[in-house]
């Protein structure tokens, strides 16, 4: 097999056990394994279902095979091979040179067979494919995407900030724990499901990464790309997020799409499940999955592709050569960045349209998010201003930058906020102690008061005696009692005990990125519905243009250069092989200077011996695998 052929394949098939292959029997092996076949059956199309079920009829009949294969049918047999799902056997010819044409292989006729038994398959290949409705508009005006373009990139830097301040753990799939995705729903104001969908769209853009350390295991964290995404106008933060969904949309769900005539919703509600009946349901739902997140994007209105996202999936010339094209339609489309903002008496902010990258990131450092939208509404609170006080802004800075962007002034209200909350900051500072919290009051009527303040009764508040001091103990942890502070407003903040020695610089904890479950695309697969199983594909940087991953090319030189250098491994996987098929093989094995050959049926290959049986003399042999010279498998 050629690289460019050999490259394509393992883009597009799973494969287990990417270390195990050293050659290309090894990676036969890898591919014909239960598992990769099944994945790789997923994404047939019906003609090609049909096409390997009738080369299986074939083989099986003894009548003869009739006509050749129609046009039709040759096409989804070359796709059936590229696939790596049938064999190439050398035929008789009518010229000089032998002909090949297909075999099937029992590996891929069983996973078939159970494939089609175990679900609704059967009755999917017999449904038609839905014909594409054309009433009504097909493509989305500018103002019909742009308040979901605007709503989900907000979110998307939203959740990048949230992440900045506090890593979410990610589960053993790597992806992000039920935890994780809760904690960033509150933090966005949004449903679980949208806050996935957010998550999604940050790691499949590469703007966010696993981490491992010592201290906080498995993490994922905003990643370089993240902070530099950040700091973009709107319009390039929406392009590199709809440019990673587009990469997505690949395999069978482009070929849906394409069906459908730009129609997601329908190329995955109807479309999918009939043009490639082998699909799981887990499948199935990524691509619903994806469907979803695409129109929260704005890639999609009503199910149907916006202009942008259209020209993005069909690499437009004009656009894919000029990157100023497409941002020149975005821009256009989305609304230009906000005079200032509207701060209210009840402490409330309304944002009515898109701030500078610097006035949104100050402004969202002081105030909690309350509705992110075409115009999101913010709220001033002690606690969000005790968040940017301990993040190193000051009230002052606070109070310039409000008074700079505010329309209609500082109210009141505001005013006196500001004012108390910059006179109580760090008046009451949680520690841990030696064996207890310790919670240090500047005034001791604020700590009479926490004393007898119902609130705080689960704390177990107790004076310290010893203490010169206004000092508070709790048996609980010290974040657990700071946050119960903060719930009660009190103006509490986490530090160390003012007392005591400065302590020496501790070792800087090691951070390091945390390893891909597995690489992609050859681990993955690339030509499925646009989901990633198995693995963490590689991010992308927002860039359209795509070469082979490095992970396919790593196992393209293994194979290619493992043919060109046979040896005891080599004959070792023969041997392997003749003993899953159950076929009979000829071995060349040397002894000093003799040298013998053998027709065996082999039994079993273990501790560094192969043991056989010798029909022709009727005896079982055991001979070392290091004394092998040759084998062949035999018809």
């Amino acid at each position: 097999m050629e690289r460019a052929d050999l490259t394509a394949l393992l883009e597009r098939r799973w494969v287990p056990n990417p270390a195990a292959v050293r050659d290309p029997l090894s990676l036969a092996l890898e591919l014909l394994r239960p598992d990769s076949v099944a994945r790789a059956l997923e994404t047939l199309d019906r003609s090609g279902i049909r096409a390997l079920l009738a080369l299986t009829t074939a083989s099986s009949a003894d009548s003869d095979p009739g006509p050749g294969p129609g046009p039709e049918q040759e096409v989804a047999g070359h796709s059936v091979l590229a696939l790596g799902l049938a064999g190439l056997a050398a035929q008789p010819g009518n010229d000089v040179l032998p002909r090949t044409e297909p075999v099937p292989l029992d590996e891929v006729a069983d996973q078939l067979r159970i494939l089609i038994d175990s679900s609704d398959a059967q009755e999917r290949l017999e449904r038609s494919v839905p014909v594409p409705s054309r009433t009504g508009p097909r493509k989305p005006t500018s103002a019909a995407w742009f308040g979901a373009a605007q709503t989900t990139t907000q979110r998307a830097a939203a959740a990048l900030r949230a992440l900045a301040l506090e890593p979410v753990k990610r589960n053993r799939r790597g992806g992000t724990s039920q935890t994780g995705v809760k904690t960033l729903a509150e933090a966005l104001r949004t449903g679980h499901e949208q806050a996935e969908r957010v998550v999604e769209m940050l790691r499949s853009a590469g703007l966010i990464h696993g981490v491992v350390s010592a201290a906080h295991g498995d993490r994922f964290a905003v990643s370089p790309a993240g902070i530099a995404w950040l700091g973009l106008p709107h319009a390039e933060r929406w392009l590199a997020l709809a440019e990673a969904l587009a990469e997505r949309i690949s395999g069978p769900l482009a070929t849906a799409l394409r069906i459908s005539e730009s129609a997601l919703g329908t190329a995955v509600d109807e479309v999918l499940p009939v043009e490639f009946p082998l699909l799981s349901e887990t499948r199935l739902a990524d691509a619903r999955a994806l469907a979803d997140a695409a129109e929260d994007l704005g890639f999609t209105v009503d199910g149907t592709l916006t202009p942008i996202a259209s020209a993005l999936l069909e690499r437009d010339p004009d656009l894919a050569s000029d990157p100023e094209d497409p941002l020149a339609s975005i821009r256009a489309a989305l609304p230009p960045i906000a005079p200032g903002v509207y701060v209210q008496p009840d402490l409330s902010i309304i944002v009515p349209g898109p701030l500078s990258p610097d006035d949104e990131a100050a402004l969202f450092g002081v105030a909690d998010i309350e509705q992110l939208g075409v115009a999101s509404s913010l709220r001033i609170t002690p606690s969000s201003l005790g968040r940017a006080l301990e993040s190193g802004v000051g009230i002052a800075d606070a109070r310039a930058l409000l008074d700079r962007l505010s329309l209609t002034g500082i109210p009141q209200p505001l005013d006196f906020l500001l004012s108390d909350v910059e006179s109580k900051h760090g008046s009451v500072i949680v520690f841990a102690g030696t064996s207890r919290t310790r919670v240090r009051v500047a005034d001791p009527a604020v700590g009479d008061a926490m004393l007898v303040d119902r609130a705080l009764l689960h704390l177990q508040l107790q004076r310290d005696p010893g203490a010169l001091a206004y000092v508070l103990l709790s048996r609980l942890r010290p974040e657990h009692v700071l946050a119960a502070l903060v719930d009660a407003r009190y103006a509490a903040i986490a530090g160390s005990d003012p007392d005591a020695a400065p302590a020496a610089p501790a070792e800087p904890g090691t951070v390091v990125p945390a390893p891909a479950p597995a690489p992609a695309p050859a681990a993955t697969s690339a030509a499925d519905d646009g989901s990633e199983p198995g693995g963490e594909p590689a991010p992308t940087t927002g860039s359209l243009a795509r070469g082979p991953h490095p992970a396919v090319a790593e196992l393209v030189d293994r194979v290619l250069a493992g043919a060109e250098q046979p040896g005891s491994g080599e004959w070792t996987r023969r041997i392997e092989l003749a003993i899953r098929e159950k076929r009979a093989i000829e071995i060349t094995a040397a002894a000093g200077s003799d040298v013998r050959t053998f027709r065996l049926l082999p039994a079993s290959l273990s501790g560094g011996r192969l043991r056989a049986s010798d029909q022709t003399a009727g005896v079982e042999r055991t001979l070392p695998v290091s004394a092998i010279t040759g084998v062949e498998i035999l018809d």
